[in-house]
């Protein structure tokens, strides 16, 4: 996903909650709401370089947010960020949020949006699956195993993550956007 779409998507996700956006162009933050920055990137960036930015704007803003497309990260990369969020937690006193922005699944032109307050669920979603989840049968674990380990195989912690941002049940939870 490019990163001016997930802009488009952010800025329509914010406006939709009755807040202010300033884009920004150029150095810094691409995002402001009230002095609050937030960083927007698209499906390929450099992670590093990212980290970087997001201490640069927690110690120069009142707060820091990042948006992501759900496949802007690997399951390592999820886990380097939660570490990074425990420690803007313990020096700054605030975590970082992060949205993770996914195609809707039946409409080419409506956007899924999730805030995570806790960046570890984002790495947990994204964790192995557990045996039953993989078709395993404990019950008759021989004839199971050869299709669990096929479903393990084709297993994509990326698409765990879309999936999870656009479930129906979590309606509260996710916000869909039309650009």
């Amino acid at each position: 996903m490019e990163e001016k779409t997930v802009v488009r998507v952010m800025i329509k996700y914010f406006e939709s909650k009755g807040i202010k956006v300033i884009r920004q162009r150029g150095a810094g933050a691409d995002l402001f709401i009230d002095g609050k920055a937030v960083e927007v990137k698209g499906s390929r960036f450099k992670f590093d370089r990212m980290l970087r930015q997001l201490l640069d704007y927690a110690y120069k803003h009142i707060d820091v947010s990042l948006a992501l497309p759900f496949d802007g990260l690997t399951i390592q990369e999820a886990h380097k960020l939660n570490c990074f969020d425990e420690m803007i937690k313990h020096a700054k006193g605030k975590g970082l949020k992060v949205y993770i922005v996914a195609p809707h699944p039946k409409d080419t032109d409506l956007f899924c949006v999730r805030e995570f307050r806790m960046i570890s669920e984002i790495w947990s979603v994204m964790g192995s699956p557990g045996k039953t989840e993989l078709g395993y049968d404990f019950g008759d674990p021989d004839s199971a195993i050869v299709k669990a380990v096929e479903n393990l195989i084709k297993y994509s912690p990326v698409d765990r993550l879309k999936d999870y941002v656009c479930q129906e049940f979590l309606k509260r939870e996710v916000t869909t956007v039309k650009i």
